[in-house]
């Protein structure tokens, strides 16, 4: 008569042996797997997506063995509850629906990254607004922008080069909202053309009370080029400056003035001092 309690004690050994020698033989092939995807050119994004990916497959491929390693060495005379097994049958339904629908969220954010490229190309020779507090002159005009919560009584424009030394003064508008300064790159005080490159604006602005207002500051640039960085993140070339595509708060033409003659929008200033609107 064959003892029982000594088969299935054997069986449960068997299983338990198998069931290590098969774990340590999927986290090998994980590790592998890992390694290679890590010492490939693409991005981070993508190394730890594919990561990810690897992960959730090694765990299917696991879970596939050591259900198949449960079968072969259960005791025929003690099999496995039904329910039990129908359990472990929907665990490996569930991790392989995960694995499907990560890759097609991989798809659907690839296929996000070129439509974003597409617009952002399109965006190459317009000018653009962000925050800060910056205008590109190029071609002996630049653009500025400031927003007013108010309306105010006095606004008094800075414009500084890159060394911190004032090149233009003079009076902006003082309408509430967004207004927009085109400075024609000549000096207010020497006359002299200023050579193109990345200015500063600053504004002081006050109410008929005296009381200062603060505005709100963007960056004015041209888009030269579009490209990506190690993120995926979608970056254009404004001048000299970098600017992440979702930091972009407006897009237009750019903005210029014709300087033959005094434009029908500028301020009390010639156009040849500067023009705000």
């Amino acid at each position: 008569m064959t003892d029982t309690s000594s088969t299935s004690a054997a069986s449960v050994a068997a299983q338990n042996a198998a069931l290590i020698a098969a774990k340590a033989a999927a986290a090998a092939a994980g590790t592998s797997t890992t390694t290679d995807t890590s010492s490939s050119g693409t991005d981070s994004s993508t190394t730890d997506a594919a990561a990810s990916q690897t992960q959730l497959t090694s765990d299917v491929s696991f879970f596939l063995t050591m259900l198949t390693t449960q079968l072969q060495n259960q005791d025929p005379t003690a099999p496995m509850d039904t329910n039990e097994f129908t359990q472990q049958i929907a665990t490996y339904s569930g991790v392989q629906q995960q694995v499907e629908t990560n890759s097609n969220l991989e798809k659907l954010i690839a296929a996000n990254q070129q439509s974003t490229s597409a617009v952002a190309v399109s965006y190459i020779g317009k000018e653009v607004e962000s925050a800060g507090s910056t205008g590109e002159v190029y071609a002996g005009q630049g653009a500025f922008s400031y927003n007013l919560p108010s309306a105010a009584a006095t606004v008094q424009l800075t414009i500084a080069d890159a060394a911190g030394n004032t090149v233009f003064s003079g009076s902006g508008t003082t309408t509430s909202g967004e207004n927009t300064v085109v400075w024609d790159g000549l000096n207010s005080s020497t006359g002299v053309q200023e050579p193109d490159g990345t200015y500063t604006l600053t504004v002081t602005a006050t109410d008929a009370n005296g009381n200062a207002i603060t505005p709100t500051m963007r960056a004015v640039g041209l888009v030269s080029g579009v490209e990506t960085d190690s993120s995926g993140n979608t970056i254009l070339d404004v001048g000299d400056q970098k600017v992440n595509f979702t930091d972009v708060l407006a897009v237009r033409e750019p903005t210029r003035v014709d300087t033959s003659s005094t434009a029908s929008n500028s301020s009390s200033d010639s156009s040849s001092s500067g023009s705000s609107s």
